[in-house]
C-alpha cells in the first residue's frame, strides 16, 4: 500500500483556513489568561497546540490517509 500525502486548496478550503487559524488564535489568547493559575496550563496548552495542528490537515487533505489522520489526532 501506497500513500502519498497532498494537499487540496481551493476557494471553500482557503476559507475554512482562515476560520480555524482565526477561531483558534483567538481561544489560545483568551486561554492563556484563562489557565494562568492553573497548575496544569502547559498540559492543556500542549493539547490546545496539537487540535490546532492538526485541524488544517483536515481541512486540506486530500486522501483518506490524511482525512483519517486529521480526524484522529
Amino acid at each position: 500500500m501506497q500513500g502519498e500525502l497532498a494537499r487540496f486548496a481551493n476557494s471553500p478550503t482557503v476559507v475554512m483556513l482562515i476560520v480555524v487559524t482565526s477561531i483558534s488564535s483567538l481561544v489560545h489568547l483568551y486561554s492563556i489568561s484563562y489557565m494562568s493559575e492553573d497548575p496544569h496550563s502547559p498540559r492543556f496548552m500542549c493539547y490546545l497546540s496539537i487540535l490546532t495542528f492538526f485541524m488544517p490537515m483536515l481541512v486540506t487533505g486530500d486522501n483518506s490517509l490524511q482525512l483519517f489522520l486529521g480526524w484522529e489526532e
